[in-house]
């Protein structure tokens, strides 16, 4: 498989690491890892994956120390190698802490997998339902069981710290569209994979929020969209017909119905909230007699 052609910048920012890496551990080999912006180490039997992505958008992030932050991922790579060594992944790396997002799909797709017990998940409005799952090469990912992370020195607790961390670091071009001036009405397809795990990200939420003060209405029809609007342009009527059409072209449908946030929380969209329907005891029929 042909390497993944990487922009000078992330190309420097590998080869920094790749530096830094071999004078640390020179027992292992290291190696940029195929079609995908990371490093791969081996060792005999032992194999580790190191994604960058979410180290570079965080060392790029305005005012960060990112000297410091590169130190401490060199550092925090020594148990992991150390682990592989002492028991060897036959199957391939451990799930790489680094490559770990939330992940949005539809509750009832990912309740049929044989092994949704062993995710660790949040439920959303909608139907919806968010996992943790890791990154691969070349536009793919996979759900991360408990077990395997556990097996990677991982606990459940920090399986979930590590997907709060990277995706709003993988998502973070959310800025720059929402902030643009007198927009009501934003569409976000950064990401074929992820971009609908914008609803797990509190500081998108928020920042819609105050653009819409207090008050803002979203969708995501599809995996790789989400539709945000604020105003007379988050009003049902105009954003259903949008949504549903959006839905009906979805390559991976989610769902067409509205949601809505205060910055806070993620809610059902008051316009999609149905009256119970009022439960009544028995009623006397007129015509029907007793024996």
């Amino acid at each position: 498989m042909a390497s993944l052609r990487l922009d000078a910048a992330r190309k420097q920012f590998q080869e920094r690491l790749l530096t830094q890496l071999r004078a640390r551990y020179p027992g292992w080999e290291f190696t940029p890892r195929d079609n995908d912006f990371g490093v791969l180490a081996r060792r005999q039997n032992a194999l580790v994956a190191m994604s960058l992505e979410s180290l570079f958008a965080e060392a790029n992030l305005p005012g960060a120390p990112a000297p410091e932050q590169i130190s401490r991922f060199v550092a925090a790579a020594g148990p992991r190698l150390s682990s592989a060594e002492q028991g060897p992944a036959h199957a391939g790396p451990t799930p790489d802490p680094g490559a770990l997002v939330w992940c949005v799909r539809s509750d009832r797709s990912i309740r049929s997998f044989s092994r949704f017990a062993e995710l660790a998940t949040r439920e959303l409005p909608a139907g919806l339902l968010a996992f943790v799952a890791e990154v691969l090469p070349g536009d793919a990912m996979r759900g991360v069981s408990q077990a395997e992370a556990a097996a990677g020195g991982l606990s459940s607790a920090e399986l979930v710290h590590h997907a709060d961390h990277n995706t709003p670091l993988r998502l973070a071009r959310w800025r720059r569209v929402l902030e643009g001036p007198g927009e009501r009405r934003w569409l976000f397809t950064d990401d074929i994979l992820f971009s609908s795990s914008l609803l797990m990200v509190p500081e998108f939420l928020h920042a819609l929020a105050q653009r819409g003060d207090g008050n803002a209405a979203l969708v995501a029809p599809d995996r790789a969209m989400v539709v945000a609007a604020v105003g007379e342009a988050a009003a049902p009527e105009q954003l259903r017909p949008i949504a549903q059409r959006l839905f009906r072209l979805a390559v991976s449908p989610l769902s067409p119905v509205l949601l809505s946030t205060d910055g806070r929380t993620l809610a059902l969209h008051p316009a999609e909230v149905r009256p119970e329907r009022r439960r009544t005891g028995w009623r006397w029929l007129p015509g029907a007699r007793s024996n």
